[in-house]
């Protein structure tokens, strides 16, 4: 037993001395990654050369702003029904003016003949225009009844552009509604 226990001594020092199979380590590293040159970024861009320019050799005019027509009219004449005209009451009126056109807009149905004061006679309030050109004549017309007292009676009519301004003279009916003759029997 006592050799033996030389040998069971080398052999525990031995295995002390030995290098032991090692834990393993576990503090956790992070993979790095070197970072790689990026190339840089060159936008081509036109650079303007030495040389010449084309100008126009004339000028270019701006487009001519388009001037706003004028409305107006005149006044020609009562075609139907003058002045002091004596009706009936109740008597249907067929009333004419004639009129020039003398501003630069075209008249269309657009346009209107618009009462504005005086007696009405039955009549509408407004009534659209036939088509008239710039420089032309036109006949406006408006129905109307006499009223049933006798007396004398005056309407006026004024022309009216699309937004509803009024332009051109005030025209008128001036009438007079005389009683109906009364007649009495003969004894």
């Amino acid at each position: 037993m006592i050799r033996l226990l030389p040998l069971a001594l080398i052999l525990i020092l031995v295995g002390c001395a030995a290098p032991s199979p090692s834990a393993p380590d576990l503090t956790a590293s992070a993979p790095t990654l070197r970072p790689t040159p990026t190339a840089a970024v060159v936008i081509a861009t036109r650079t303007p050369q030495p040389g010449f320019t084309l100008l126009p050799s004339t000028p270019i005019a701006p487009a001519p702003t388009p001037t706003p027509c004028v409305n107006d009219a005149a006044f020609l004449s009562d075609v139907t029904v003058p002045d002091f005209s004596q009706l009936a009451p109740g008597a249907t009126i067929d009333k004419r003016w004639a009129v020039k056109n003398t501003g630069s807009c075209d008249w269309n149905s657009s346009y209107r003949l618009a009462f504005i004061e005086g007696n009405q006679m039955s009549a509408a309030g407004e009534h659209a225009l036939f088509p008239a050109k710039a420089g032309s004549e036109a006949v406006l017309q408006v129905n109307m009844i006499a009223p049933d007292v006798p007396g004398e009676y005056t309407g006026r009519w004024q022309l009216r552009d699309p937004n509803g301004s009024p332009f051109g003279p005030v025209l008128f009916i001036k009438i007079t509604v005389i009683p109906l003759a009364t007649t009495t029997a003969q004894p």
